[in-house]
């Protein structure tokens, strides 16, 4: 890497947010693949993501936070050795959906800042720094054998018998793995409407 690179791959693995402005694509449904413009509440969320180990946050649907907890992961998957991303979803196509978006952040990375794929399919991916993300749907022993640097939980609010994968679950973040989880609303009671509201107050 020259000076110019040098001091953007240092400036990308400081600040995830800057990362994303700067090197991160998405896939459009109509446009192809994109440019990742951030919102300022999305630049907000990954401040909490940095700053909190666990963040649990209440979406409505196409504001791209889905897309941001991708970019999160790519991040930290593509400029640290050796994480562990496990990402939880309601169903197989949700969770293969989720890995696509990884793959989309990780292969616009400009070559000279990319830690290459050494694994790649529908469902996991591994770099040649060490670093995997995995996405599976949600059993109650889904995350049980894991160590976890990041636990994503996709649409938590629908993930059925959540508070028992919870349970499963939080023994791997106990080296001091982060959680995320983030659903739109799906009723009261359940997992994540308590641990919202618990959150914010």
């Amino acid at each position: 890497m020259n000076k110019k690179q040098t001091e953007a791959y240092i400036q990308c693995r400081k600040d995830p947010a800057w990362f994303m402005k700067n090197y991160g694509h998405i896939r459009h449904p109509q446009r192809g693949i994109i440019s990742f413009d951030l919102w300022d509440f999305q630049e907000d969320a990954v401040d909490d993501f940095l700053n909190h180990s666990y963040n649990v946050v209440l979406k409505a649907r196409q504001l791209g936070l889905s897309t941001l907890v991708a970019g999160y992961a790519a991040w930290m998957a593509n400029f640290f050795k050796n994480k562990e991303i496990y990402i939880l979803a309601t169903k197989r196509d949700t969770a293969q959906n989720m890995v696509d978006k990884v793959r989309v952040f990780v292969q616009g990375i400009p070559e000279w800042m990319q830690a290459p794929m050494t694994t790649d399919n529908k469902q996991s991916i591994e770099l040649a720094n060490g670093s995997k993300i995995k996405a599976s749907p949600s059993t109650p022993d889904a995350a049980r054998s894991e160590s976890l640097s990041l636990l994503v939980l996709d649409e938590a609010a629908f993930i059925t018998k959540m508070d028992d994968i919870w349970r499963a679950a939080q023994p791997t973040l106990a080296t001091g793995g982060d959680c995320i989880a983030l659903s739109s609303p799906n009723g009261m009671g359940n997992w994540f409407h308590k641990t919202y509201n618990e959150a914010e107050a």
